[in-house]
């Protein structure tokens, strides 16, 4: 993975968990907030925290904001900073801009000045949470885009003890079978609770078989994905 260099300004309950995870996974993250306290609370965690105005652009450019990679607006409930905020941060050069909306009409206007990059957190989870509680199987979900999403079921009883070559769900529903998670006993902890735990199996090969509680993580476009789950 490249390291890259990612601006996250505003730091909500979503900005809070977002910029650890960016951390986490090694990136150079600057964490930008108005509020000192909560940049004092999530600066252990970040490359740089610091508190400015979002919508002072010679306090950006300070920051050498012109230079990152990515900028992420995630402010939720000022969305006249987050319209200010995106036209400095044009004005300062950065060239991937991605901001947070929560209304359709949030979204055009958003659209109308040129940020291509548009997401809503929120709308996801919910997306997410519902197609898990709607399918018998599926374990959870991941919208990659309004398109397309990573999910993970447990194998349907039809295709129980068939290879995946049997299975066919490429040609038959037009989704990809990325891995399989493969539940297994660990008979050397002393823990009832540490006993149980799931194999990646990395990336299956068309004679892999499926088994019984085997959970499949596929890939497909919401509509395949859909025919397959409703099958």
């Amino acid at each position: 993975m490249q390291r890259k260099k990612i601006a996250v300004i505003g730091i909500g309950s979503f900005g809070k968990l977002f910029v650890r995870y960016l951390f986490d996974d090694g990136h150079e993250v600057i964490a930008i907030d108005k509020d000192p306290i909560i940049i004092d609370s999530i600066k252990d965690y970040v490359t740089i925290a610091v508190t400015l105005d979002a919508t002072d652009e010679h306090a950006l450019q300070s920051q050498g904001i012109s230079e990152v990679d990515y900028a992420v607006i995630a402010l939720a409930d000022d969305f006249e900073t987050s319209i200010i905020c995106a036209e400095s941060l044009k004005k300062c050069g950065v060239k991937n801009i991605y901001a947070r909306y929560q209304t359709e009409l949030q979204m055009k206007v958003l659209a109308l000045l040129g940020i291509k990059d548009l997401f809503n957190p929120e709308e996801k989870a919910a997306r997410s949470m519902a197609e898990t509680l709607s399918f018998s199987g599926m374990r959870s979900s991941f919208l990659l885009s309004d398109e397309y999403s990573v999910v993970e079921v447990t194998v349907p009883k039809r295709y129980i003890n068939q290879t995946i070559a049997d299975a066919d769900l490429r040609h038959k529903y037009n989704i990809n079978v990325i891995t399989i998670k493969r539940p297994t006993i660990n008979k050397d902890t002393k823990r009832a609770s540490d006993s149980k735990s799931e194999k990646i199996l990395g990336i299956p090969h068309g004679n892999t078989i499926l088994k019984e509680e085997d959970i499949i993580v596929l890939f497909g476009s919401q509509t395949d994905l859909t025919r397959f789950l409703e099958t």
